[in-house]
């Protein structure tokens, strides 16, 4: 535990040290122009940057964010082509995502990054996604799924969600927000920024709350900040300090058939499940112009995370002499109750990350041919620290130690892309990255023959890979096509989530596939943009959940799928139809849709499809804006159809007592958002209805038993901005 500590200890310290070293720097410079704050973009937001991209993409701005009042993240992804999301946990605070019909939990085969920052608790290890940083924070989302994601990593199968949280303005910006809606949701949220001489600086913080949709109750509170600053005259950084702390109810004991049935929104099954999870993050982003064509950017970063679930210990079936706690369901039916028993399971995790990443960019010619050359590379560190109680109560927080297992991993990574422009109208973008990772672990207690005991059960490993890629642009920046190809890498899971009984399962292997695109885009003087790209994901190995959880316990048990196939089109069309029509007003349409197919290629489930990997999916949204008096009124009103699908390997249609098995129906929703911003005072209201038309469906069934969504939200808003700058 003192490594652990001393290792987030150290890259904080490392962090300030870079920090205090710039200060120097910056007092004996001249003072230099105001540059934009330096942080991690993986597409940019230059006009072309879209266009220069090797392979799909796509960006959800700031205004599209503020238009649809999101609750949570989840909204906003959903918009994204080819990204398939689930909610798990009220307040937005967890989901489960996948890309191209991968598997969706924890979002653990997308690389997601908050300003190029790894958000999994340990990304080459335990790559899932627990934190699931505020909408609140951001002021936009980047999604790059093609040969480009092979500057980032470890993961590259399933590309990468960039979020970019807000910038620090430079003139004074101050915002107060209050939320209330329905089942006591409750939203207070403060931000401020300003520039004193070439420093600029936001902080913001908020708190939300609420009793959930079935009374899984909720709160978090988040605070974080940005300081820019000038290190010389060609050079600038930014300072991020981060703290996020939530608690909510986690009924992963889904409901059964019948409960569903009768009432969707039962109340929680397990009132006792909790959650407690914190996380502190620090990074600085350093970027110094060598010359107009060279370019170095440095990004130093560590975080910490900790999590503490308990979980009550349950039976499917009464076991003899055992008193239980409290009994759901129908117990006359075969596996129609659920028996709680009067004891519980605490997970006490830890997990840190530090990591260093300098990243070269040129910027020249030769022959005729120019070249835009990035070449950085990373060294990372992650620890945890897995501990398991058994309490002698359902909301025990302790317990006796049953289980205790710790693993390190030290990763280097290596990366180069050359852009190269031989026409105009032509870029080939090679690439290649290389990936280096020793893994150590050890199990320090586990029931044994005798019973509990110390143990010492070291194990120890290496994986690595080479990932080469290539992007081809043809066209302008309004209408260009693009083609790409490149291999899809994870490193394997040392780890898989503690179960209930002790022990862990057998270790994963790596994932590896050989990615595919040929798309392209046509954007008519910013008034209409039409994009389409058809996929094809060739897997010699992918990782695929069984369907139902490991022991009973919830947590998804996974096993080498072997090969698998994932193909499809996906694309967006969006037309300005106010300005093209000449309404006097703002009134925009946008369609997103997505058609695949992912199917096991070999093996025992040879051609049945994946488990949560729904046919097609569609989401349209249409919105408007228009001047009124002294202000301005604003309402979008978004649907969304997700295709049925199937949730284990064997392609079960049939609805199981449980709940945990069998086909999920079709299911669409409608979110309606409107606003009145009244310009002398700065001062908006809002209303958002979420679920607009109240029918709730069967959202997942995973890890046990059945999680419905579509309950009706109403949520009204006030907002004060004064001296709004750009954010």
């Amino acid at each position: 535990m003192k490594a652990r500590t001393g290792l987030f200890a150290i890259a904080m310290l490392v962090v300030a040290t870079h920090a205090e070293r710039a200060d120097a720097q910056d007092a004996q410079a001249p003072p230099p122009q105001k540059p934009d704050a330096p942080d991690v973009q993986v597409i940019g937001d230059k006009a072309d940057s879209l266009q220069k991209i090797p392979g799909s993409g796509a960006v959800v701005g700031h205004k599209e964010i503020d238009r649809a009042q999101p609750y949570d993240s989840a909204e906003m992804l959903r918009r994204v082509p080819g990204v398939s999301v689930y909610e798990q946990a009220g307040g937005g605070l967890r989901l489960d995502f996948g890309v191209h019909g991968l598997d969706p939990g924890r979002a653990r085969n997308t690389l997601v990054l908050e300003d190029g920052i790894p958000l999994a608790v340990n990304p080459y290890s335990e790559a899932d996604l627990y934190y699931l940083p505020q909408i609140e924070r951001m002021r936009g989302i980047e999604v790059v799924k093609g040969s480009g994601s092979i500057l980032f990593g470890p993961q590259t199968i399933g590309g990468v969600v960039n979020f970019l949280t807000i910038a620090p303005p430079s003139s004074e910006l101050t915002s107060v927000e209050l939320d209330y809606g329905q089942r006591n949701y409750a939203k207070v949220l403060a931000l401020h920024g300003d520039s004193l001489g070439p420093v600029r600086y936001v902080a913001q913080a908020f708190h939300t709350r609420g009793d959930g949709f079935r009374d899984e109750n909720f709160n978090a509170t988040d605070v974080f900040g940005k300081v820019a600053f000038d290190t010389s005259s060609k050079g600038e950084a930014t300072l991020k300090l981060g703290f996020h702390d939530d608690a909510t109810r986690s009924d992963d004991v889904g409901l059964t058939r019948a409960m569903f049935q009768r009432d969707p929104e039962t109340p929680t099954l397990a009132p006792a499940d909790h959650i407690d999870q914190q996380r502190f993050d620090a990074s600085l982003t350093h970027e110094q112009h060598f010359s107009k064509n060279v370019t170095m950017r440095t990004l130093v970063y560590a975080y910490e995370t900790k999590r503490i679930w308990n979980r009550e210990d349950y039976d499917r079936s009464p076991v003899a002499g055992v008193d239980y706690d409290h009994i759901v369901g129908d117990p006359t039916f075969p596996n129609g109750a659920i028996y709680f028993r009067s004891t519980d399971v605490v997970l006490d995790r830890t997990y840190d990350v530090a990591a260093i990443e300098p990243r070269l960019q040129f910027r020249g010619e030769t022959l005729h041919v120019g070249h835009t050359l990035d070449v950085g590379a990373r060294i990372l560190a992650e620890t945890a620290h897995y501990r398991q109680f058994t309490g002698d109560t359902p909301w025990a927080q302790t317990g006796s130690l049953d289980y205790e297992f710790h693993h390190d991993t030290y990763a280097f990574a290596t990366y180069a892309q050359d852009r190269m422009a031989f026409r105009d109208w032509l870029l080939v973008t090679p690439g290649v990255r290389f990936e280096y990772a020793e893994f150590g672990s050890g199990v320090d207690r586990q029931s044994t023959s005798t019973g509990v005991a110390n143990v010492s059960v070291p194990s120890s490993g290496v994986s690595g890979g080479v990932i080469p890629g290539i992007g081809i642009i043809a066209g302008t920046r309004d209408a260009h096509a693009f083609a790409g190809s490149y291999v899809g890498y994870a490193p394997p899971r040392i780890t898989t989530p503690i179960n209930p009984l002790g022990g862990t399962v057998a270790q994963l292997n790596s994932e590896r596939s050989v990615n595919y695109e040929v798309g392209s885009r046509v954007t008519a003087r910013k008034k209409f943009h039409l994009e389409a790209t058809a996929f094809l994901l060739d897997f010699s190995n992918q990782a695929v959940q069984t369907g139902v959880s490991a022991t009973g316990g919830g947590s998804l048990a996974l096993f080498d799928a072997g090969p698998t196939r994932h193909y499809g089109i996906e694309g967006e069309a969006r037309i300005d139809a106010g300005d093209w029509m000449k309404l006097g007003m703002g009134l925009e349409l946008a369609s997103r849709f997505t058609l695949s197919r992912a199917v096991f290629a070999d093996g025992t489930y040879a051609g049945n499809v994946l488990p949560y990997s729904p046919l097609g999916t569609l989401v349209t949204t249409l919105a408007a804006d228009h001047k009124l008096g002294p202000g301005n009124l604003g309402g979008e009103l978004a649907w969304t159809y997700v295709s049925a699908e199937f949730t284990d390997p064997l392609d079960t249609r049939t609805e199981d007592v449980t709940g945990r098995i069998g086909l999920i129906g079709a299911h669409e929703g409608f979110d309606l958002a409107a606003r009145y911003h009244h310009v002398p005072t700065g001062l908006t209201l809002k209303l958002t209805i979420k679920s607009l038309t109240n029918v709730p469906y069967v959202a997942e069934r995973m890890p046990e038993g059945i999680q419905a969504s579509g309950f009706r939200e109403i949520i009204f808003g006030l907002r004060w901005d004064h001296a709004a700058g750009s954010i």
